[in-house]
């Protein structure tokens, strides 16, 4: 397996620091009749089925997958370094099951050995990060395009009635209706991810201050790499590994 970088990750869906409340969790196979996530994790895997890779990650990695009841910043999280998913509990079922498709798309990416080393330099970093997470975003899409291509739309529907996912799930069903090609739709929805600027900012700020206080916590000098050429290749896949023209603006950070 080739990688470009190496190390932990945390991938968040909205990018702000978590308060997080009270975890009601379940370990693999998670097949527990009447725990709280049960019903999540059976719609996810019917809305895997088509993607094996994905499908894969969630039963050979075998994640924690946590609900978080009480005071959140985030609506999803992914932890490599304690193998833990944990999505919001208050939100709606449909939307629930998009957030853990999202977290199990980066843990796919660790998975794939795509995470930001530490020897990366803060703005390398935050370029790698917002890679990640755009396209983790695509691949949620693509996904739900699926489901409702299956007979289920309100999974598209969560993400298009998302303040923070409508701008993308716009440009997702756009480029669909355009060319009924899931590949371009996959990039659409990848470039959308940097076409807000409210989005680069915070995702800016959450991911420099989570670079700085992990050179802190470790104690040592923040690192002076830069990312190679062709590190947007081993991110933008889709679930069967065949590339999706993915880019990056000419200016991906937002100062």
């Amino acid at each position: 397996m080739k990688r470009f970088l190496a190390g932990a990750m945390l991938a968040m869906l909205v990018a702000l620091p978590a308060r997080a409340g009270a975890a009601t969790c379940l370990e693999h196979p998670y097949d527990a009749p009447g725990h709280p996530l049960a019903a999540d994790i059976a719609l996810l895997r019917t809305l895997l089925a088509p993607f094996e890779s994905l499908a894969e990650s969630l039963d050979n990695a075998r994640p924690r997958i946590c609900l978080i009841d009480g005071p959140s910043d985030t609506l999803g999280t992914y932890g490599a370094e304690e193998n833990r998913i944990a999505v919001a509990q208050d939100q709606p079922q449909a939307k629930r099951v998009v957030i853990l498709i999202h977290e199990l798309r980066h843990l796919d990416q660790y998975r794939r050995g795509i995470c930001p080393a530490q020897s990366l330099d803060m703005r390398a970093n935050a370029r790698a990060m917002f890679a990640l997470e755009a396209d983790a975003m695509a691949i949620t899409h693509l996904v739900a395009w699926a489901a409702k291509s299956a007979g289920a739309p309100e999974f598209l529907a969560a993400l298009g009635d998302a303040p923070e996912t409508a701008d993308i799930a716009a440009a997702f069903l756009a480029e669909m209706m355009r060319s009924d090609d899931p590949s371009l739709a996959t990039a659409a929805a990848f470039d959308a991810w940097y076409a807000s600027d409210i989005r680069r900012e915070r995702y800016y700020i959450s991911t420099c201050m989570a670079y700085l206080d992990a050179a802190e916590r470790d104690a040592r000098f923040p690192g002076t790499a830069k990312l190679s050429a062709d590190f947007l290749a081993h991110i933008c896949n889709l679930p069967d590994r065949s590339a999706y023209p993915c880019r990056e603006p000419e200016a991906p950070l937002p100062r």
